[in-house]
């Protein structure tokens, strides 16, 4: 039980720093650039990128495996990747939103932050969770809820877009939806066994849930 409390500590931890660099960064570009919905856009794809990027080449030096691509049924994968390309390409075209925000919002929500948030969850957190929780169920249950807890790291960028007595309203919504999200995320996760699946996901259900 203290090895399962232990590595569900670190987890938690872990998650609260890089919010919390992602934070204090985008802090740091805003004392140096105007505040608006565009940069702080743009500051949150660069900084998750770089996270990402600094995250994958951490657990690799480790030896930590993140599942990410699957190992049956790759013709099935790259159909379905195809088809999540179009859907993203086409979207500006079928909306009628071209300018260049709603595009560079659109590759941010529906790209880079399944990709960032994927790699963490349905990877990192899924797989270490797995090392000393043998029911999967437990490791379903933890990831989903911790998924959800997640979002409130996101108040930054939400304050920055809604009125200051609308935000706690917004943040339990977004707590919802990351609930809902994680819980069918999760459940693909533990069908196909790797997050390539869950980013692919992801990313289609943010084109609609933006």
């Amino acid at each position: 039980m203290n090895e399962k409390i232990k590595i569900l500590a670190k987890i938690i931890i872990g998650l609260i720093l890089i919010q919390g660099i992602r934070i204090i960064l985008k802090f740091i570009v805003f004392c140096f650039v105007e505040k608006t919905l565009f940069i702080d856009t743009i500051a949150s794809a660069l900084i998750m990128t770089v996270l990402a990027l600094i995250g994958i080449m951490t657990v690799k030096k480790k030896g930590v495996s993140l599942s990410v691509f699957p190992n049956r049924h790759k013709i099935i994968y790259a159909i379905a990747t195809v088809v999540a390309l179009v859907l993203l390409i086409s979207t500006p075209f079928i909306t009628g939103e071209k300018s260049l925000f709603i595009v560079f919002s659109l590759i941010y929500s529906t790209l880079i932050t399944p990709i960032f948030e994927e790699l963490i969850f349905r990877g990192y957190v899924w797989n270490k969770l797995e090392e000393k929780f043998t029911r999967r169920l437990t490791v379903y249950i933890i990831t989903t809820l911790l998924f959800a807890v997640w979002h409130i790291g996101y108040i930054d960028s939400i304050a920055l877009r809604v009125a200051s007595n609308n935000v706690p309203f917004t943040m339990l919504m977004k707590i919802i939806t990351g609930l809902c999200f994680g819980i069918v995320l999760g459940a693909i996760r533990c069908k196909t066994k790797n997050c390539y699946s869950t980013i692919l996901l992801h990313g289609a259900m943010n084109i609609f849930g933006r």
